[in-house]
Formats: C-alpha cells, sequence, structure tokens
C-alpha cells in the first residue's frame, strides 16, 4: 500500500523476531521542478495581464510631471497601449544609456587629462624670456696653495705644535680634519674617467688626503660652531678660486661692467665655481649651512632676489632699471652677440688643484636662473686659446591663470608658491631641480647617515668621508638614476611655467700674440715672451630676436564643460533647460498644493496659471429641470382611436 509522502506499508515478518513497520521510497524531483515551473509561468503571465491592463491616470502628479520631459512624454500619453508605452520607456532607457557613454568617453578622451599645450599664434620678443645662469668651473676647483697649508696644518697639530688662526684662535685637530673633509667633497674625483679605470692622476694634489686615515672624527654642517665659523669657513673662503681673478673683461648689452658685480663665488660639487644671473644659496634655502656661507653674493643682491619675481611670464617693462647694476634676472633685450654676455677667462695654470677631468679646459654649464647651478652633470668642456660663441634658443612655457585652477594631483606640475606636496623642506620655492636636490638628499641622509656639502639639509647634519662619498654615496645615487627618477622622487613634478635653453658651441682658435694682447688686462705690462698665458673670449646670446612659446591651460572651462554635457543631452533626448526648469516648477507648485506646507507666491497665482488641462476639475451636476406634472386624462392621445374597446396599439 502506498501512502502520500512516499512511504510504504508492508506486512511484519514474525520468523525474524522483528516485523518493517515502514519504508521511505526516493522518488524522483522532476514533476517538482515542473510544478514549480508551472506556478512561477502562471505568475508571470498574471502580471503581464495586469501590466497590459495598466493605463495611468493624466491627473496623477507624476504622469503630469513627465509630461514635461521629452521622451517620456510619449509614454505618459492617454489611451496608448501598453507595449507602445513600454517601447517609448525602452527608448528612453537606451537614449540615457547613450547619452551616458557619450560624456563618459567625451570626458574621458578630452578631459582625461585637463590641460592642453598649445603654440602661441603671436610671438614673443627676446627680452620678455628670461637670460639663463651661467655657471664656470674653473680649471682648478681649489687653489694648491691652501692644499699644502692644510698639509701643513695637519702635520703641526699631529705632533703637538699650535697653530694660529688669523683671528689669534688656536686650531685643533678636529678644525683642521674638517678643512680637509669639506676640500674632499669640493675637489672628489671619484666620478671622473681616470679614477674609474684606477688611473693615479699625478697633479691631483688632494689625493694625499685619501691617505689620510686618520679623518675619524664626527664633523657636523653647523655654522654656530666656533670653530666651523672662525676657522673652517674663512679658510675654505680664501681658497676658493677668486671670479674676479680668473674672468675679466665683462659685457652686457655691449655695456662694460665690473666682473665681481657679474660673477658670484659658489662652492659647488666641483668646488670653485663662478655663477653669473643664479640665484644665491642663502635667498632659495630655508637653512643656513656651510655652503650657503661660502657664497660671494651681498646681503643687498640677496634680498633684490628674494624679492624677484622668477615664476613671471614676461618682463615688467614698467620696473625700472639701474645703470650701475644689471636687472635680477638679467634679461638681453636685443638678440645678437653685441647684446649678450661677454667675458674673458684665464687658465690658472700655477694654481691648479682638485682636476675633476681629463682636458686642460674649463666646464660652463646653462641652467634657470631659479635653480642652483650643476657643473657636475650638466656641463659641457670649452678649450682654452679659443674666442667661444655660445647661442642660445630658448623654449618659453607659459601658462593661464585659469590652468592653476585646476587640482595639483590631476595637472601634473607645481607652481613656483604652490603648497602642500609642492612645498619643499629644504626650500622656499619649488623647482623641479631643487624637488630633485632634495629628493636625493634626503635619500642619501637616511641610507649613509651623512651628507655631502653642497647637498641641501638641516643644520648639524654629519658630514661624510672620502670613503662614504665614494662608496655609499655614489652606490646610492647611480641606483637612484638607473630606477628613473619618476620611480626615485615621484614628487617632483615638472614646473608649470619653464624656460628651457638649446645651445650650439662653436668656437674659433686664438694666436698666442692675440692672447698675448689681452695680458695686460690680468698682468699688467705686456711680456710677449710670456708663452704660457692662455685665456679664451666667451660670447653667451640669444640667436634669435623672437620666439613662439607654449601655453598651458585647462583643456576645457566650466562653461565649455557645461555646453559639452548639456549637447550631448539635447541631442539624443531633446531635453533643454527650459524644461528641466519647467519640471521643477511644476514639482514644486504640485508640492505646495499637496502638503500646503507654504503659500503659493503672488506672481505663481496671477498670470502664470497652470494650463487648464492639468488642473483637476470637479464634476458639476446641473439641476433637474422641473417639467408640470400633467394627469393622464388631460394628457392628449397619441391615437384617435385609442379610448376605443377593442384598441390595439
Amino acid at each position: 500500500m502506498d501512502v502520500e509522502g512516499g512511504i510504504e506499508m508492508r506486512p511484519a515478518q514474525e520468523d525474524k523476531g522483528s516485523r518493517e513497520v515502514c519504508r521511505h521510497i526516493q522518488r524522483s524531483s522532476y514533476p517538482r521542478l515542473v510544478d514549480m515551473f508551472k506556478r512561477r509561468w502562471r505568475n508571470l503571465r498574471i502580471r503581464w495581464q495586469n501590466l497590459m491592463k495598466f493605463e495611468p491616470s493624466q491627473e496623477n502628479a507624476c504622469v503630469r510631471i513627465l509630461h514635461k520631459v521629452p521622451g517620456l512624454r510619449q509614454s505618459a500619453k492617454a489611451g496608448l497601449h501598453v507595449l507602445a508605452r513600454a517601447f517609448w520607456l525602452l527608448v528612453f532607457v537606451l537614449c540615457v544609456g547613450i547619452v551616458f557613454y557619450i560624456i563618459r568617453e567625451g570626458i574621458r578622451r578630452t578631459m582625461g587629462h585637463p590641460l592642453t599645450v598649445t603654440f602661441e599664434t603671436e610671438e614673443i620678443n627676446i627680452g620678455d624670456a628670461k637670460f639663463p645662469q651661467v655657471g664656470i668651473g674653473p680649471y682648478s676647483g681649489f687653489k694648491l696653495s691652501s692644499v699644502y697649508d692644510v698639509l701643513g696644518k695637519q702635520r703641526a697639530v699631529r705632533i703637538g705644535v699650535k697653530v694660529v688662526a688669523n683671528d689669534g684662535s688656536a686650531w685643533s685637530k678636529n678644525d683642521v680634519e674638517g678643512v680637509m673633509k669639506v676640500i674632499d667633497h669640493g675637489c672628489d674625483g671619484g666620478a671622473i674617467f681616470a679614477n674609474k679605470n684606477n688611473v693615479k692622476i699625478s697633479d691631483n694634489e688632494h689625493s694625499s688626503f685619501a691617505k689620510t686615515r686618520e679623518l675619524l672624527e664626527t664633523h657636523v654642517d653647523n655654522i654656530t660652531n666656533p670653530g666651523v665659523q672662525q676657522r673652517v669657513i674663512p679658510f675654505i673662503k680664501e681658497g676658493m678660486i677668486k671670479c674676479a681673478d680668473t674672468i675679466k673683461g665683462c659685457l652686457l648689452n655691449g655695456k662694460s661692467y665690473n666682473c665681481s658685480l657679474l660673477f658670484k663665488e659658489h662652492f659647488s660639487a666641483w668646488g670653485s665655481t663662478c655663477v653669473f644671473n643664479g640665484i644665491p644659496v642663502k635667498a632659495t634655502r630655508r637653512y643656513s649651512t656651510i655652503q650657503s656661507e661660502l657664497g660671494g653674493s651681498t646681503n643687498e643682491e640677496i634680498k633684490m632676489w628674494v624679492d624677484a619675481d622668477l615664476d613671471e611670464d614676461v618682463a615688467n617693462v614698467n620696473r625700472k632699471f639701474d645703470a650701475k647694476r644689471p636687472a635680477i634676472p638679467w634679461r638681453q633685450m636685443a638678440p645678437g652677440k653685441l647684446s649678450g654676455l661677454t667675458f674673458a677667462i684665464k687658465e690658472e695654470l700655477d694654481r691648479k688643484a682638485c682636476i675633476h677631468g681629463e682636458g686642460t679646459g674649463f666646464t660652463l654649464a646653462l641652467n634657470n636662473p631659479r635653480d642652483e647651478v650643476q657643473v657636475e652633470r650638466f656641463v659641457v668642456t670649452l678649450p682654452y686659446g679659443r674666442e667661444i660663441d655660445v647661442t642660445l634658443y630658448p623654449e618659453v612655457l607659459l601658462a593661464e591663470k585659469d590652468a592653476k585652477d585646476v587640482a595639483m594631483n590631476r595637472r601634473g606640475w607645481y607652481l613656483s608658491d604652490d603648497k602642500g606636496e609642492a612645498l619643499l623642506d629644504f626650500y622656499k620655492k619649488y623647482s623641479r631641480q631643487n624637488c630633485l636636490e632634495e629628493c636625493f638628499a634626503k635619500a642619501v641622509y637616511e641610507k649613509c647617515k651623512c651628507a655631502k656639502v653642497s647637498s641641501p639639509g638641516l643644520p648639524g647634519r654629519t658630514l661624510c668621508s672620502y670613503d662614504d662619498l665614494n662608496l655609499c654615496v655614489q652606490e646610492k645615487e647611480e641606483q637612484m638614476h638607473n630606477q628613473g627618477l619618476k620611480l626615485s622622487c615621484p614628487k617632483c613634478l615638472p614646473n608649470c611655467r619653464d624656460i628651457k635653453y638649446r645651445t650650439s658651441v662653436t668656437s674659433s682658435r686664438m694666436t698666442e700674440s692675440r692672447m698675448n694682447d689681452y695680458q695686460a688686462m690680468y698682468d699688467g705690462p705686456i711680456d710677449m715672451g710670456d708663452s704660457e698665458f692662455r685665456i679664451s673670449v666667451v660670447n653667451v646670446f640669444f640667436m634669435v630676436d623672437s620666439i613662439h612659446p607654449t601655453r598651458r591651460s585647462a583643456r576645457y572651462s566650466t562653461f565649455e564643460e557645461v555646453g559639452l554635457v548639456g549637447g550631448t543631452v539635447s541631442m539624443i533626448t531633446g531635453l533643454t533647460l527650459l524644461d528641466i526648469i519647467e519640471a521643477l516648477v511644476l514639482i514644486a507648485v504640485i508640492a505646495v498644493a499637496k502638503y500646503k506646507t507654504l503659500s503659493i507666491p503672488k506672481f505663481l497665482r496671477g498670470n502664470n496659471r497652470v494650463a487648464p488641462e492639468e488642473i483637476k476639475m470637479e464634476t458639476v451636476q446641473p439641476p433637474p429641470v422641473e417639467r408640470p406634472q400633467r394627469s393622464a386624462l388631460a394628457r392628449p392621445p397619441f391615437h384617435l382611436c385609442e379610448n376605443l374597446p377593442e384598441f390595439i396599439p
């Protein structure tokens, strides 16, 4: 016997001592799946039939609002078949999807990068472009006599002989070794070809410092230390090559200037450097270090550089120029050799120490005036005994004010007065070169626990030893360069407004007699027998009279962005701004009328009435017409034989 639920009853089994009461029978689940499918299909048909019978009320508030929106207006019409209504709703949804896709692609393709760079149709005069910073590295990075002097002081202090400085104070062992460490930093030849091939340079006298293994004391870059302030810094200043001694006959715009007014001493990674039109270290760095104290700029010049607008687009024609001093930063107002920078540089054969190359020439580096001079990596070597023309072709990149409104993380560059991530710890104003210098200095100090004298940093930092310079520091810098600057220093973005300089160098040999003609400029009376006197005359100038700048600007303004989005929406859906305003006004009127939270303004109740077809009118029943009641006798018969017997109508 089968029982509902899959249970079968059987008689008991007496012979085995037990009996089977019931047993479960496993049945197939297929019938249950068929029943479930039929039930769902029946429910779907019912819902579809209800949908086919759906007829929205034209008095409904939502329907009245949909009448104001193009695309939904067709689906809200009265008497429309439900399939036609579904079709128009589907068309509207598809149009919304197309609008979304077009706007998204338009933003990704045209506004994915918020800035654009375009060529200016109008040229700018060459005087509107800042003249580059000119850094000159003489053949010698330090005076040979000063190297001999510090070696003598080291021997004297070692044997206990008292060494007195110019101010009467006594030199200590720590002071002498501190001077030797600073000279090592400026004269390090670890990066040159000869050193990498284990070739000993015989005339590089400072190499004897490397043999001194007694420089084990910790020397800090702290200018408030009495020994550093009274003995180390004055000694290094005296040992630096004086720019006025090697550079003579300076001309700007054809006008003669004292070279000491144009070229300033600077202690770079290669020691003595002469810088023209470059910002002093004291004007650009936040903290004073030994390097900043070795600069040759006066306090007045430092203040002028601090006040100068190094981020301006064009020259300020209203600024007043001092006849005795060139403008800061200087600009070449007319093109050509006669209006540029001209100077003569002398080879110092009897003072050479700290040799950084295989040749006998001097080095020249061109940089933006706002950056520190880079003579270690970005230089060209120029020979003595030549007339050298360095022609410049500037590439000016300007920026509109609206580009600054774009967020820094989207525009991908910084202005010099930007805040946030563009605010450097060691520099007062942002530039990409300053940011890279700070990035490398922090990475080196974190790994090596010491710093180079020429690197930016905090006061009181530990100076690297000779071994650290050629092992840890050099290894870390090479690692960062090999990794790539974008990965090593990701926060160092380019400058918004910038000037780059393409250069072309040509030269012609000068005869010894012609060079001797210039000897009086340096040594007084002419000595024709002195064949060791060698100079070069250098001309640095803009070769063109005007340039086509490029300009960064916002790709789209707010007006254009609204136009792009609004035009796409209107083209596909037909929706306009007036339609949106009309729908919003209708929503407001309905809300006020329904909830009565506010009174409808008079200007909406007067001439601005709702359309008659949108007003729900109450049905008014006309009063019944009273007719006089007539009796049946008074009513006239409708047939003449009506009252006769046997009348059949």
